[in-house]
């Protein structure tokens, strides 16, 4: 009886600590706990559609003759559509495998860097031609060799001329006689003997006889056989047209110095670069063997035709490239002539304008399209207008606002998609988001009535022999 008694006290103890221990390991509720609801209503399915043929639609569940199951159409996909003909969603997991990347239309002052091609050439009003006013024979030549470098009146050569001995002569006699009549009463006599003698100096200076020739002329009374010809300025001798010894005429070229302690770099732009030049901007010149080697130029003159340095009609019509010009300073005339160089000119091609990356630009060749990223997971075509190209962006001017996100990689593969779903919508008439009932009533944005297919209907089944195959469905022609 005792030992009865104690089993039952035993066994209520055990009763009351199963308890204690289920009590707290519950939390302190003795209730059960109702299951959460669920946060999201369940998606409403519009209709089912062929998954090889988006023509062929069905309101039930179906599988089609290759035992493929019907891909449902839910209602949130048709309102997207509706808001916007080609709009897709992606899950989060296929835009990470996709590499889905976007990035926000600011707005940023545009840039692009012109880079063409320049040739060094000399600057045209440092470019002498040499030639003797009279007739001789060159007696001696200082410069036998061309690519000298001469200094301003260096000797180049000693011309003999029996004209340039007679006019010496004729300038003594005209001295003399101007000496002889000075002191005579008669100032006629004095007049008449200074006009000769002026216009024996004339002579001699339209020869080329310097002053300090002529002075030297008048105190020694030496007349010189030979008159040395000079150089008009420093430079180089780029051509040499006589040798030691010849006989030459009037006007006969002799030299030719070019003066290049500064060049000039002509540069080629095509025609849809001109509108981001103007005359001052800066631009950087580097020889193409030492790029480190840089200059520091500006634009000095735009042409104001196409072609070559001076306008010809036949070539204006085959190049379509125009010249810019820039004066460079080259004392150590490391820059040669004919030297290419290579040209970039930084421009500024728009100030405060709405841009987005060259890379989320899809041009089809009739428009250019962007993809919207909406930041919910749908993403939308839209068509923009774009204007200035600059470095890595274009200017946006119409369809896009500051702040919207665009797809700048992958975009070509939802592109891609958006238009099958475009193109799926169009067919099956559900592309403004109605439902076969809609259709069947003729709700709005149904492209004609027709009746709901019922279960069954919308499969395209053969006949089993010969002969016509059986007609679609008017759901399937949608």
């Amino acid at each position: 009886m005792n030992n009865r008694f104690l089993g039952v006290i035993l066994l209520l103890i055990g009763l009351v600590l199963g308890g204690a221990v289920v009590y707290v390991y519950s939390g302190g509720r003795g209730e059960k706990e109702t299951p959460p609801e669920e946060a999201k209503a369940e998606r409403k399915i519009l209709y089912y559609r062929n998954p090889m043929n988006p023509e062929v639609t069905s309101p039930t569940p179906m599988k089609d003759p290759m035992g493929m199951d019907y891909v449902p159409v839910y209602e949130d996909e048709a309102q997207e559509a509706k808001a916007a003909p080609g709009t897709v969603r992606i899950s989060p997991e296929r835009i990470q495998k996709t590499g889905v990347k976007s990035e926000e239309a600011v707005t940023r002052e545009l840039k692009r860097v012109i880079r063409t091609v320049g040739r060094v050439e000399p600057v045209e009003d440092k470019v002498f031609v040499i030639n003797a006013k009279v007739p001789g024979w060159v007696e001696k030549l200082y410069v036998s060799q061309t690519d000298k470098m001469v200094s301003t009146g260096q000797k180049l050569l000693e011309l003999y001329s029996p004209d340039l001995v007679s006019a010496q002569e004729e300038y003594l006699l005209a001295l003399k006689s101007l000496e002889d009549v000075k002191m005579s009463p008669y100032e006629e006599v004095r007049t008449g003997a200074a006009s000769l003698l002026k216009a024996a100096r004339q002579r001699l200076k339209y020869w080329d006889i310097s002053d300090d020739q002529i002075k030297r002329l008048s105190e020694t009374g030496r007349i010189s056989r030979t008159l040395a010809i000079r150089a008009p300025s420093e430079g180089s001798v780029t051509e040499k047209m006589v040798v030691e010894g010849q006989k030459i005429e009037a006007g006969e070229p002799l030299f030719k110095i070019i003066d290049h302690s500064s060049v000039w770099v002509y540069g080629e732009i095509y025609e849809y670069e001109i509108p981001y030049i103007k005359v001052g901007q800066k631009a950087l010149l580097s020889p193409s063997y030492s790029p480190n080697e840089a200059y520091t130029g500006r634009i000095e003159h735009i042409y104001s035709h196409l072609g070559s340095i001076r306008y010809t009609q036949e070539e204006g019509t085959e190049v379509r490239t125009a010249k810019v010009r820039f004066a460079l300073p080259n004392r150590d005339h490391k820059l040669k002539l004919g030297m290419y160089l290579n040209v970039e000119i930084a421009a500024r091609v728009a100030k405060d304008a709405l841009s987005v990356p060259d890379s989320a630009v899809i041009d089809t060749g009739t428009r250019k399209v962007v993809i919207v990223d909406r930041r919910d997971g749908t993403f939308e075509p839209r068509a923009i207008e774009t204007g200035a190209k600059a470095e890595a962006y274009y200017e946006v001017k119409d369809g896009l606002k500051e702040g919207e996100w665009v797809v700048t990689s992958a975009n070509f593969l939802i592109d891609s998609e958006s238009n099958l779903k475009a193109a799926i919508g169009s067919l099956t008439g559900h592309q403004h988001g109605a439902t076969p009932k809609e259709e069947a009533k003729g709700g709005e944005g149904a492209p004609s009535p027709s009746p709901a297919p019922s279960a069954g209907e919308g499969i395209v089944k053969e006949s089993p022999g010969p002969g016509p195959k059986a007609p679609r469905t008017s759901h399937e022609g949608h």
